[in-house]
Protein backbone atom coordinates (compact mmCIF):
# COMPACT_ATOMS: atom_id res chain seq x y z
CA UNK A 1 0.00 0.00 0.00
CA UNK A 2 1.53 3.32 -0.89
CA UNK A 3 1.57 5.75 2.07
CA UNK A 4 0.09 9.09 1.32
CA UNK A 5 2.05 11.46 3.25
CA UNK A 6 2.88 13.48 0.78
CA UNK A 7 -0.82 13.82 -0.35
CA UNK A 8 -1.32 14.92 3.51
CA UNK A 9 1.59 17.23 3.02
CA UNK A 10 0.34 18.74 0.15
CA UNK A 11 -3.01 19.74 1.90
CA UNK A 12 -1.47 21.40 4.88
CA UNK A 13 -1.02 24.17 2.31
CA UNK A 14 -3.61 26.45 1.31
CA UNK A 15 -2.35 25.92 -2.70
CA UNK A 16 -4.03 27.87 -5.38
CA UNK A 17 -5.73 26.17 -8.19
CA UNK A 18 -3.08 26.85 -10.89
CA UNK A 19 -0.36 25.49 -8.36
CA UNK A 20 -2.39 22.23 -7.95
CA UNK A 21 -2.56 21.52 -11.36
CA UNK A 22 0.89 22.13 -11.97
CA UNK A 23 1.76 19.41 -9.46
CA UNK A 24 -0.11 16.96 -10.48
CA UNK A 25 -1.14 15.54 -14.24
CA UNK A 26 -4.62 16.22 -13.48
CA UNK A 27 -6.99 17.70 -16.40
CA UNK A 28 -9.41 20.51 -14.68
CA UNK A 29 -11.88 19.91 -18.17
CA UNK A 30 -12.22 16.01 -16.66
CA UNK A 31 -13.20 16.74 -13.42
CA UNK A 32 -16.98 16.98 -12.15
CA UNK A 33 -18.76 17.40 -9.03
CA UNK A 34 -21.70 15.77 -7.64
CA UNK A 35 -23.50 17.66 -4.63
CA UNK A 36 -25.98 16.46 -2.26
CA UNK A 37 -27.26 19.29 -0.32
CA UNK A 38 -30.02 21.71 1.09
CA UNK A 39 -31.23 25.06 0.32
CA UNK A 40 -31.40 25.88 3.74
CA UNK A 41 -27.50 24.93 4.22
CA UNK A 42 -25.44 27.72 4.44
CA UNK A 43 -22.13 24.85 3.86
CA UNK A 44 -24.16 23.61 1.22
CA UNK A 45 -24.31 27.13 -0.78
CA UNK A 46 -21.00 27.69 -0.11
CA UNK A 47 -19.90 24.84 -1.91
CA UNK A 48 -22.29 25.48 -4.79
CA UNK A 49 -20.66 29.04 -5.32
CA UNK A 50 -16.71 27.93 -4.84
CA UNK A 51 -16.69 24.76 -6.63
CA UNK A 52 -18.15 26.83 -10.40
CA UNK A 53 -15.81 29.43 -9.09
CA UNK A 54 -12.62 27.80 -9.15
CA UNK A 55 -13.74 25.00 -11.66
CA UNK A 56 -16.40 26.62 -14.25
CA UNK A 57 -19.89 26.98 -14.32
CA UNK A 58 -20.72 24.00 -16.01
CA UNK A 59 -18.62 21.81 -13.39
CA UNK A 60 -21.17 21.60 -10.29
CA UNK A 61 -24.63 18.83 -10.71
CA UNK A 62 -26.61 19.94 -7.53
CA UNK A 63 -29.44 17.31 -6.08
CA UNK A 64 -31.55 18.97 -3.76
CA UNK A 65 -33.00 17.20 -1.02
CA UNK A 66 -36.05 19.14 0.48
CA UNK A 67 -39.27 18.33 -1.84
CA UNK A 68 -37.39 15.43 -3.65
CA UNK A 69 -38.19 12.23 -2.89
CA UNK A 70 -35.93 10.71 -5.84
CA UNK A 71 -32.70 12.71 -4.49
CA UNK A 72 -33.64 11.49 -0.67
CA UNK A 73 -33.73 8.08 -1.43
CA UNK A 74 -30.71 7.98 -3.50
CA UNK A 75 -29.04 9.59 -0.72
CA UNK A 76 -30.32 7.63 2.14
CA UNK A 77 -28.65 4.35 -0.37
CA UNK A 78 -25.47 5.81 -0.05
CA UNK A 79 -25.42 6.11 3.45
CA UNK A 80 -24.94 2.26 4.01
CA UNK A 81 -21.72 2.53 2.06
CA UNK A 82 -19.97 5.67 3.24
CA UNK A 83 -21.58 6.03 6.62
CA UNK A 84 -22.35 9.93 5.26
CA UNK A 85 -25.34 11.37 6.91
CA UNK A 86 -24.90 15.14 6.74
CA UNK A 87 -24.43 17.75 3.73
CA UNK A 88 -23.04 19.01 1.82
CA UNK A 89 -22.02 15.95 0.30
CA UNK A 90 -19.81 15.86 -2.57
CA UNK A 91 -18.32 13.36 -5.05
CA UNK A 92 -15.80 14.00 -7.26
CA UNK A 93 -15.67 12.73 -10.51
CA UNK A 94 -12.20 12.06 -13.15
CA UNK A 95 -13.02 11.47 -16.64
CA UNK A 96 -16.60 10.18 -15.99
CA UNK A 97 -15.98 7.99 -12.94
CA UNK A 98 -16.03 8.96 -9.10
CA UNK A 99 -13.15 9.05 -7.58
CA UNK A 100 -13.73 10.97 -3.96
CA UNK A 101 -16.47 11.42 -1.82
CA UNK A 102 -16.48 14.32 0.82
CA UNK A 103 -18.30 15.03 3.87
CA UNK A 104 -18.74 18.67 4.51
CA UNK A 105 -17.08 22.32 3.43
CA UNK A 106 -13.64 21.51 2.07
CA UNK A 107 -10.81 23.38 0.30
CA UNK A 108 -11.81 23.11 -2.63
CA UNK A 109 -8.29 24.13 -4.47
CA UNK A 110 -7.00 20.51 -3.01
CA UNK A 111 -9.44 18.50 -5.34
CA UNK A 112 -6.53 17.74 -7.88
CA UNK A 113 -4.51 16.22 -5.17
CA UNK A 114 -7.35 14.34 -4.21
CA UNK A 115 -7.71 12.89 -7.51
CA UNK A 116 -4.37 11.96 -7.91
CA UNK A 117 -4.29 10.05 -4.95
CA UNK A 118 -7.24 8.47 -5.42
CA UNK A 119 -5.86 7.34 -8.86
CA UNK A 120 -2.37 6.97 -7.67
CA UNK A 121 -3.93 4.22 -5.09
CA UNK A 122 -6.20 2.91 -7.26
CA UNK A 123 -9.33 3.35 -5.19
CA UNK A 124 -12.00 6.18 -4.03
CA UNK A 125 -11.06 8.26 -1.27
CA UNK A 126 -13.52 9.02 0.89
CA UNK A 127 -13.53 11.99 3.83
CA UNK A 128 -16.35 11.58 6.46
CA UNK A 129 -16.86 11.95 10.21
CA UNK A 130 -13.14 13.68 10.70
CA UNK A 131 -11.64 10.88 9.08
CA UNK A 132 -10.27 9.38 5.70
CA UNK A 133 -10.50 5.90 4.18
CA UNK A 134 -9.24 4.53 0.73
CA UNK A 135 -12.07 2.18 -0.93
CA UNK A 136 -10.95 -0.32 -3.03
CA UNK A 137 -14.04 -2.34 -3.53
CA UNK A 138 -15.11 -2.24 -6.63
CA UNK A 139 -18.62 -3.01 -6.48
CA UNK A 140 -18.72 -0.62 -3.99
CA UNK A 141 -17.63 2.05 -6.06
CA UNK A 142 -19.83 1.04 -8.86
CA UNK A 143 -22.84 1.46 -6.74
CA UNK A 144 -21.74 5.17 -5.80
CA UNK A 145 -20.99 5.90 -9.11
CA UNK A 146 -24.54 5.00 -9.98
CA UNK A 147 -25.76 7.42 -7.24
CA UNK A 148 -23.90 9.99 -7.40
CA UNK A 149 -22.60 10.06 -11.16
CA UNK A 150 -25.37 8.55 -13.09
CA UNK A 151 -28.11 9.39 -10.50
CA UNK A 152 -30.19 6.13 -10.37
CA UNK A 153 -30.00 3.17 -7.64
CA UNK A 154 -27.78 0.93 -8.13
CA UNK A 155 -28.97 -2.14 -10.16
CA UNK A 156 -31.61 -0.79 -11.82
CA UNK A 157 -31.41 -1.16 -15.30
CA UNK A 158 -28.74 -3.62 -15.31
CA UNK A 159 -27.50 -6.59 -13.75
CA UNK A 160 -25.88 -6.85 -10.20
CA UNK A 161 -23.09 -8.75 -8.55
CA UNK A 162 -23.41 -9.32 -4.75
CA UNK A 163 -22.32 -6.37 -2.51
CA UNK A 164 -20.65 -6.77 0.89
CA UNK A 165 -22.98 -6.08 4.15
CA UNK A 166 -21.51 -3.23 5.42
CA UNK A 167 -19.70 -3.21 9.06
CA UNK A 168 -21.33 -2.37 12.37
CA UNK A 169 -18.17 -1.31 13.55
CA UNK A 170 -18.91 2.45 12.24
CA UNK A 171 -16.44 2.12 9.84
CA UNK A 172 -17.29 2.27 6.37
CA UNK A 173 -17.33 -0.83 4.30
CA UNK A 174 -14.10 -2.40 2.56
CA UNK A 175 -11.58 0.47 3.30
CA UNK A 176 -8.25 0.86 4.04
CA UNK A 177 -8.64 2.21 7.58
CA UNK A 178 -8.91 5.86 8.67
CA UNK A 179 -6.09 8.32 9.00
CA UNK A 180 -6.55 10.63 11.87
CA UNK A 181 -8.03 14.14 11.40
CA UNK A 182 -8.39 17.11 13.45
CA UNK A 183 -11.91 17.70 14.65
CA UNK A 184 -11.61 21.17 15.72
CA UNK A 185 -10.95 23.56 12.29
CA UNK A 186 -11.16 26.97 13.92
CA UNK A 187 -13.35 28.39 10.75
CA UNK A 188 -16.63 28.10 12.92
CA UNK A 189 -17.57 25.67 9.45
CA UNK A 190 -19.91 22.68 10.14
CA UNK A 191 -22.24 20.16 8.39
CA UNK A 192 -26.30 20.97 8.28
CA UNK A 193 -26.99 17.57 9.57
CA UNK A 194 -24.98 14.60 11.68
CA UNK A 195 -20.91 14.91 11.71
CA UNK A 196 -18.10 17.49 11.53
CA UNK A 197 -17.29 19.91 8.99
CA UNK A 198 -14.01 18.35 6.74
CA UNK A 199 -11.03 20.36 7.01
CA UNK A 200 -8.58 18.94 4.77
CA UNK A 201 -6.20 21.75 5.45
CA UNK A 202 -5.37 20.16 8.89
CA UNK A 203 -5.26 17.27 8.12
CA UNK A 204 -2.15 15.74 10.32
CA UNK A 205 0.11 13.59 8.65
CA UNK A 206 -0.79 9.91 9.90
CA UNK A 207 -0.32 7.09 8.14
CA UNK A 208 -2.80 5.01 6.63
CA UNK A 209 -3.33 1.60 8.31
CA UNK A 210 -4.84 -1.62 6.18
CA UNK A 211 -8.12 -2.63 7.75
CA UNK A 212 -8.25 -5.94 8.83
Amino acid sequence: MKKLVLFFIGLLVFSTVSYAFAETQIDQDKLHFYMYGLETCPHCQKMKEEIPKFYGENSLTYYELINNEENNKLFSAQYKYTGIAGVPAIGIAYDGKLVAIVEGEYNVSATPKIVQAALDNGGLILFTGGQAYIIKNETIIQELQAIYVEHRMPGEGQTTTTTETPSDTGTPPDTEGPAETSTNTGSGGGICGPGIVVALAVVPLALWKKRR
